[in-house]
């Protein structure tokens, strides 16, 4: 069903608000694109979208995306820069609530990468927020020795609270599952180009190698002047690959439970064998007869369905994954798109006899899978830990890891401990995609083929854990993982 997140291969807010299409203070080069050069391209996405995507409908109305496409026409009246129009973009593929249609940092091209995001202007710390204040969470490299649990305040001048409010607009989600867009705008977020990140160099551009940032530490308030980093050493500071895992994957036993932390399951390119790792972890609780197993997956955006790997270790029959059903508003794509779009499946872009109807809405019932990873039944696999299972959850799974948590719980698989997750109850989309290349512009847009809808009607929500454990400044600032502890208790 919801396994998902294969945009790598290649490489929504509440409501939509005007201020979106304001344009950036500074510019991300002088070049502007003229009228008729944006115009075009946004009748090809336009078209694409309402041709092709089986979720346009689900939290925007109609007669709401017409507007949306009048309000971005009205910004293409003049010129605007590259810069400008990656944001108007992302405002408007925000609107649809879906949080795999975007303008992808990851599938664009080097040179549109290079101009918009391409400059050596990251942070030198990681946070996340937490009641709308930015709290760090490691020290980068910032000269400063900031410590875990201190908040910043502002940012060259700029409220913390303001850039949050500011990029909000523009970051994506399902639905009114608003939690994941704040998540996703910390650092780490689910990606190599974060959210904040992209959003930061477009709307606040640094102009110089160092930032001013106004932090409160114990109370008291100073300002300090950080060096930026370039995107690649930062990345280097932030991730920590084990010996075993170039992805930060680790399995390690603490006393009578074994703790598998999976930051991410985007694990495309590498030759590195991941279900080998998966396999001799469970192998390992195995043989040692340990009581249980936390599965930490609450910064992992999703990717591959590495979980089905775990499923199956756990069950001793064919589990049939859930009750969603596949739908795609589309059986061939009209041949006025075919040169726009892009992906890594031919089949893609006709399903044949697996698209049955349409139905009075337009929809065609999709009865093959998308992807190899689009699987509706797993089979058991090696030797079943039987042991109690709980998974550390949180608002960054969606995609992949969202479908994971849905399924360990519904089919009483393992205990859900942490905090809402993202993603959406109602269905979301994904399983297969496009890539929508603008011409005039060169920008990129993924488009999700894929519609999943429960059997029954569903909250607009994500998947509420079993445990709710919030996070807390004070335990940040004491290093302290309460979901952590209370997970391996239920396991105990």
């Amino acid at each position: 069903m919801i396994h998902l997140d294969r945009r790598h291969l290649l490489t929504g807010a509440s409501g939509f608000v005007a201020t979106a299409f304001l344009p950036a203070p500074a510019k991300a080069n002088d070049t502007l694109l003229p009228p008729a050069a944006m115009r075009s391209d946004i009748a090809i996405l336009c078209d694409a979208y309402a041709s092709l995507h089986p979720g346009l409908y689900r939290y925007l109305s109609p007669a709401n995306f017409q507007r949306e496409r009048q309000r971005l026409d009205r910004f293409a009246a003049t010129p605007h820069t590259l810069g400008d129009f990656y944001l108007a973009l992302s405002g408007f593929t925000a609107s649809v609530r879906c949080g795999h249609s975007f303008p992808n940092p990851a599938n664009q091209t080097p040179a549109v990468a290079s101009a918009l995001f391409g400059k050596p202007d990251r942070l030198p710390f990681a946070f996340r927020w937490l009641d709308q204040r930015m709290i760090v969470t490691a020290d980068l490299g910032s000269g400063h020795h900031l410590p875990i649990g201190s908040e910043v305040v502002a940012i060259d001048g700029i409220s913390a609270r303001d850039m949050l409010a500011k990029m909000l607009p523009y970051a994506r989600t399902d639905g009114s599952n608003d939690a994941r867009k704040v998540a996703d705008l910390g650092i780490p977020g689910d990606a190599d180009e974060p959210t904040f990140d992209v959003l930061r160099a477009l709307l606040f551009p640094s102009s110089g190698p160092s930032a001013r940032v106004m932090v409160r530490i114990s109370g008291r308030g100073k300002t300090i002047v950080c060096p930026l980093m370039t995107a690649a050493a930062r990345n280097s500071a932030l991730r920590h690959p084990s010996k075993d895992s170039p992805y930060g994957w680790t399995f390690e036993v603490r006393g009578q439970v074994g703790i598998l932390t999976m930051p991410t399951w985007a694990v495309f390119h590498e030759k590195w064998d991941w279900q080998g790792f998966i396999d001799t972890s469970l192998d390992t609780a195995v043989d040692r007869q340990i009581s249980g197993i936390v599965i930490d997956v609450r910064d992992n955006g999703g990717g591959l369905d590495c979980g089905a790997a775990i499923v199956a270790r756990l069950i001793e029959a064919p589990l049939t994954v859930d009750s969603y059903s596949r739908h795609v508003r589309y059986r061939k794509i009209p041949d006025r798109l075919a040169p726009y779009l892009k992906t890594w499946d031919r089949s893609f872009k006709d399903w044949g006899a697996s698209a049955i109807g349409p139905d009075a809405a337009g929809f065609y019932t999709l009865t093959r899978p998308g992807d190899a990873s689009d699987t509706d039944t797993i089979q058991p696999k090696g030797r079943r830990f039987a042991g109690r299972v709980a998974v550390l959850v949180g608002p960054k799974n969606a995609s992949a890891t969202f479908g994971f948590a849905g399924l360990m719980q519904r089919q009483r698989l393992g205990t859900l401990v942490g905090e809402q997750t993202g993603g959406n109850r109602r269905g979301i989309n994904g399983g297969a995609f496009f890539f929508v290349g603008l011409p005039a512009s060169g920008v990129e847009v993924d488009l999700p083929l894929i519609a999943y809808w429960p059997e029954t009607p569903q909250p607009d929500a994500g998947t509420m854990p079993d445990i709710t454990v919030s996070a807390r400044i004070a335990d940040i600032q004491a290093e302290r993982d309460i979901a952590l502890m209370r997970a391996v208790i239920a396991v105990s």
